[in-house]
């Protein structure tokens, strides 16, 4: 889900839920909306443990796991050894699983909200599954664009060795026309070319493929 998409949905339930808590709701889109993304779940999380206290509840606790690295969690005030235990009935808390398709560890946990001064509601509910959605859409689509930019890298880097590749083929096929070597032997020419002037392979081989001469 993306920046709009939550916005949105967050806007459309605060207009249509009566027990949503209209005060915080013009915050809350706000804190939303400019919450940025990062490929480290622990990171986005932990951005919205900060980015709902005090918009939408007065403490939250994000705990969460990949599996390998160590467990993490943050607590929000940071002040708050652990979430209250004494008022079960005052917090609130939402589970969540994410399955990487991108080459990423799957990861999952809970985020705990809760409140001083009140249950939480039905709306309250609603609006900590839809967060909990955003942030995780953050983070897919971070790890997208990261795997997009290895996959473009990998194809650029193939693309390269290909065109170097050619360009050695054509020097060695003018070497060996005009020396009248075979096809190791006008190479190895070609490389010990490249190792006195001090110049890699293929700018040798390109030389050669331009001048039609070693």
């Amino acid at each position: 889900m993306d920046d709009a998409s939550a916005q949105a949905n967050v806007a459309a339930f605060f207009r249509h839920r009566a027990d949503a808590p209209a005060g915080c709701a013009a915050a809350l889109i706000g804190s939303l909306s400019r919450l940025p993304g990062c490929d480290d779940p622990a990171v986005t999380f932990g951005r919205l443990a900060r980015a709902c206290v005090p918009d939408f509840a007065d403490g939250c606790q994000v705990e969460l796991s990949d599996g390998a690295a160590p467990h993490f969690r943050v607590t929000q005030p940071a002040s708050s050894a652990a979430v209250p235990t004494a008022k079960r009935d005052q917090m609130l808390c939402t589970p969540f699983r994410a399955v990487s398709a991108v080459g990423y560890p799957s990861y999952g946990g809970v985020v705990t909200h809760w409140w001083n001064r009140r249950k939480p509601s039905e709306a309250d509910a609603v609006i900590a599954e839809l967060m909990v959605r955003h942030v995780v859409g953050l983070v897919d689509c971070e790890r997208l664009m990261a795997a997009v930019a290895r996959a473009e890298d990998r194809a650029a880097s193939l693309a390269l060795r290909a065109i170097s590749g050619r360009t050695i083929s054509l020097a060695t096929g003018v070497v060996m026309h005009q020396n009248g070597l075979g096809a190791d032997d006008a190479e190895d020419l070609i490389r010990q070319a490249a190792g006195m002037s001090g110049r890699c392979l293929h700018q040798v081989a390109a030389s050669v493929v331009r001048s039609g001469s070693l």
